[in-house]
């Protein structure tokens, strides 16, 4: 009896209770308005935006939970401690969102989690290579003021010095500064933050250690459980879609499910494809597994369907990764970011004769797989040719393998691998004059589109070299290389960013026969010089190039002018063009030639035409130059270098006047044996620039920027590509002798004409190689003083650098400025002293050995590259003589002068192991030793010597 009334008792008891509880949560559910403390800075979680206004992923959240319970929200945005503090004395109702930890339980009431939250610590870019938490206790941790990691962050690592900043953006302020080289923070920075670029280069998301793992929820004042039951109870009517929307949005994912799933296509290597024991493999499968790592997620992989618009209509898959096979577009589908580019092309059965260009094939059986917009490419230039259309490379191949093709058209890299795998690699050969290049996208479900910019924001966290680096181990980077191409991008301001983008396409104009700096050959495609530097530029830009074809330079410049096009180039900058366009600086100089009877002479120059006429082309600076310093020429004008050059062999002028590339393409002619040419040296060479429309500024800032990145190795790949003047010889005498003693006296006559022309052209080749040996040598050194120039130190040096890595030696760069040479060119003349120069020349000539190189660097400016050295003291050895012979008087025509130098003197390997390291180092410490007292040298590192 006793024990059935103490269970009525206790029934009673949980009855009230139970009641209690209803009516603690309906009484509270009749507020109207409730307080809810936010941080200013915790983006994306709860913040205040640019508006002023409170914003962020918990903030959306709890707006829909106001909703559910038909009740208001106020935000109250604080600091971090005022959070606490206002939840904790009441003063504010409820807590947006924090971490829960052990110190704050004690304070506050805990409620709903929401999601696991992870801590970590970002490193500064100049300590990235650590990864352990013990390592960083040199250094002093940045944390906010009331944030969790206060106190977690001791329980961890108790080792650790921090340093307590208000809030996140004070924090991240010091951090620029350099107060800390690690901060305190969540999964990622804040991207609200107003120089969060800067910020993110400076502690880059790679960078970073984690450390703690913690719920993420709701708190209120300690004692109110009604309030807390109360938040439950709407949180509970809010759907998981509804979470998971709010959370995609702003974090690009469901937090819930920390795991993103992208579905592949099989049999797309080295892309795609499942290995033996089942998993996913591939260049695009580490490619996302990278991203992953460095966005902080988990992704799995899944093989594509035969229907992958189903998968992705079904949720199967977040990220649908690019069929290499098939572009074809359908509705249901979500484009995302380009992440890739790959390159198509054609392979060649052997058995097939050269072919100069893809017009050129005709009547093969070419197998084509079925990639619309490289279908749509190829028709373009192949109009004579069977087609047969392919879904994928295995039945292309099994085709191959009958016989039935000649021509293979499809993904460079997938037929690569599947030519190794059928063993016909030595069969066909890849076609290099054709490539089209298709971009590869990442195509996100319809369920979640807010992803694109978590695939960006992550691709953008990955160090370029890491690409770069797996791009060359799945044997890329000789193909498609879009991550390699990307190390030569430049790096432009915002506001150069933004013009870039929204002009990607810039109008460059050429002249349709200015052979061979800009012409259109019999194909229709724009080649020379100028189209070659155009396109290494607008790479470095990432822009694209629409040409504009002119058929002289007079309306060339003229369409410049009235903004029918945007830039040109090979043009002078003189004082009144520079009024009228916009230019870069000069990315190489050529010399004036004359284009002139043989019989008239070698090595002419303008003095040597006085009385007689010469032609030259319309709108060349040169005109004005020529009439004013040269009256008593006649010069006729005219359209082009084709024009003039018919002009001379028509006997209608007595020389055309050109520059060197140009002039040197008019001599490869085999109709040309009687005409010469001779270099004008009392012009000044053309400075070759880019000119830019004048209302376009900020184009010509970033052509600018990437002109003054042409290297001199790439100048000189151009140059020689296009002004080699190597010619092949004629009939092999010994071969007519044979061919005659075969066939008879009858033909003996054809033999001996035969035989008399091949002399002819013997004669002709000899005077060519003359003048092949002349350019190469005018190309690599210095017209005044006959030294080399830098374009042949740099080459010199490279090969000496690789010899004394091998060889173990060391070589020496020494720098020499000259002091007083300013002075003596101002007070006499340039005359005087370029005579100065040569006697210096010829001095520093004789202080080194032959096996030593001697350069006129610029101006008055000489490095000498000493090789084979075996210490220090053999540099200083050379430095001293130098020194010396430099300070001896030196008799000229019009006046003695003494001068001195200063040297700066690099060392290899110690001070660099590359050219451009060598002399920067030799360049500065030559600085250093004017900046000492001049006339004496410096080294790196063991001091200097005055003489």
């Amino acid at each position: 009896m006793v024990l059935r009334n103490f269970t009525q008792l206790l029934i009673g008891f949980f009855l009230i209770g139970t009641l209690l509880a209803g009516l603690s949560v309906s009484a509270q559910s009749v507020a109207q308005t409730y307080q809810i403390a936010i941080n200013k800075t915790s983006y994306p979680y709860h913040f205040v935006d640019k508006e002023k206004h409170a914003n962020g992923m918990m903030v959306e959240l709890w707006r829909l939970w106001a909703k559910k319970q038909d009740v208001k929200v106020v935000f109250v945005p604080l600091t971090w401690k005022e959070t606490i503090k206002q939840v904790k004395n009441g003063a504010v109702d409820i807590h947006a969102g924090l971490s829960k930890t052990p110190n704050r339980a004690e304070i506050l009431d805990l409620g709903t989690v929401f999601f696991r939250q992870n801590r970590h610590l970002f490193l500064h870019r100049s300590i990235a290579h650590i990864k352990e938490l013990s390592q960083l206790s040199p250094y002093t941790v940045g944390v906010v003021a009331g944030s969790s990691h206060v106190s977690s962050l001791p329980e961890t690592a108790p080792n650790l010095t921090l340093k307590y900043y208000p809030d996140r953006h004070t924090l991240y302020k010091a951090a620029i500064a350099g107060e800390v080289l690690v901060i305190a923070g969540i999964e990622r920075l804040s991207k609200n933050f107003p120089d969060y670029k800067l910020l993110n280069e400076k502690y880059p998301a790679f960078a970073r250690i984690p450390y703690d793992t913690t719920d993420y929820g709701t708190a209120v004042a300690k004692g109110n459980k009604p309030l807390l039951d109360f938040i439950d109870q709407g949180m509970q009517k809010i759907s998981a879609k509804e979470k998971s929307a709010i959370e995609k949005k702003w974090l690009g994912m469901d937090r819930s499910d920390n795991v993103i799933t992208l579905s592949y296509f099989n049999n797309q290597m080295p892309f795609t494809d499942t290995s033996t024991a089942g998993n996913a493999r591939g260049f695009f499968i580490e490619l996302w597994q990278m991203w992953a790592k460095f966005s902080g997620l988990q992704v799995e992989f899944v093989i594509e369907d035969v229907n992958p618009s189903e998968q992705i209509d079904q949720d199967v898959a977040d990220i649908h990764m690019t069929n290499v096979v098939n572009d074809n577009s359908t509705d249901d589908k979500i484009l995302g970011p380009v992440i890739y580019s790959v390159d198509y092309g054609l392979f060649l059965s052997n058995d097939i004769d050269s072919v100069i260009h893809i017009s050129e094939i005709q009547n093969k059986t070419i197998g084509v797989i079925s990639t619309l917009s490289f279908v749509k490419d190829i028709h373009r230039y192949i109009k004579n040719a069977n087609f047969v259309y392919f879904d994928d490379y295995k039945s292309l191949f099994e085709a191959l393998e009958r016989s039935e093709l000649d021509i293979i058209a499809g993904q460079h890299d997938v037929i690569e691998h599947y030519l190794i795998q059928s063993k016909l690699q030595s069969t066909y050969s890849h076609y290099p004059a054709y490539s089209f290049k298709r971009a590869v996208h990442a195509t996100l479900s319809k369920a979640n589109p807010e992803l694109s910019r978590l695939i960006t924001e992550g691709f953008n966290e990955i160090p370029l070299d890491n690409l770069v680096a797996l791009e060359k181990k799945w044997n890329l980077d000789q193909s498609s290389a879009f991550f390699e191409r990307q190390l030569t991008l430049l790096t432009l301001t915002d506001e150069e960013s933004l013009w870039v983008k929204e002009h990607n396409v810039v109008k460059f104009g050429i002249t349709r026969n200015w052979v061979p700096i800009e012409f259109v050959d019999k194909y229709g495609e724009f080649k020379g010089t100028n189209p070659d530097l155009f396109q290494l530029i607008t790479e470095r830009l990432n822009l694209k190039i629409e040409y504009v074809v002119y058929d002289n330079f007079a309306a060339l410049y003229t369409a410049l002018l009235t903004g029918e096009i945007d830039v040109l180039g090979s043009i002078m900058n003189t004082e009144a063009r520079k009024k009228e366009v916009l230019f870069t600086e000069s990315y190489w100089s050529m010399p004036w030639v004359i284009i002139h009877p043989r019989e008239l002479g070698k090595k002419l120059d303008l003095d040597s035409f006085s009385g007689k006429t010469l032609a030259i082309t319309k709108g060349y600076y040169l005109v004005s130059v020529i009439r004013k310093e040269f009256p008593s020429l006649t010069l006729r004008l005219v359209d082009d270098s084709e024009e003039g050059l018919l002009a001379v062999q028509k006997g209608m002028v007595d020389g055309f006047i050109d520059n060197l590339s140009s002039g040197t393409e008019l001599l490869k002619r085999e109709s040309l044996v009687r005409l010469s040419m001779s270099v004008l040296d009392e012009v000044d060479r053309d400075g070759n620039h880019l000119a830019i429309n004048k209302s376009l500024p900020i184009l010509a800032k970033v052509l600018n920027k990437a002109v003054l990145t042409i290297s001199d190795a790439e100048s000189q790949k151009i140059y020689e590509q296009w002004f080699d003047i190597s010619v092949e010889t004629g009939l092999d005498k010994k071969l007519v002798l044979r061919v005659a003693a075969q066939v008879g006296v009858l033909i003996v006559i054809v033999i001996i004409i035969i035989m008399v022309w091949n002399r002819r052209l013997y004669l002709e080749i000899r005077n060519r190689r003359k003048l092949e040996k002349q350019m190469k040598y005018m190309a690599t050194h210095d017209d005044l003083t006959g030294l080399a120039n830098r374009v042949l130190l740099k080459d010199r040096l490279n090969t000496a650098i690789t010899f004394h890595q091998r060889q173990s030696l060391l070589l020496a760069v020494l720098f020499i400025d000259l002091d007083g040479f300013k002075n003596i060119n101002d007070n006499y003349g340039h005359d005087v002293g370029d005579e100065l120069l040569v006697e210096i020349a010829n001095r520093l000539k004789g202080c080194v050995r032959e096996s030593d190189t001697v350069v006129r660097f610029g101006g008055d400016e000489f490095v000498l590259l000493l090789t084979g050295l075996h210490n220090q003291d053999e540099a200083a050895y050379i430095a001293d003589k130098v020194l010396k012979i430099i300070q001896q008087p030196v008799p000229l025509s019009a006046v003695n002068v003494t001068i001195g130098c200063s040297i700066g003197i690099a060392m290899y390997p110690d001070d660099g192991d590359s050219d451009n390291e060598l002399l920067k180092v030799a360049d500065s410490l030559m600085y250093n030793a004017k900046a000492a007292g001049k006339n004496h040298y410096v080294f790196n590192r063991k001091g200097s010597r005055t003489v």
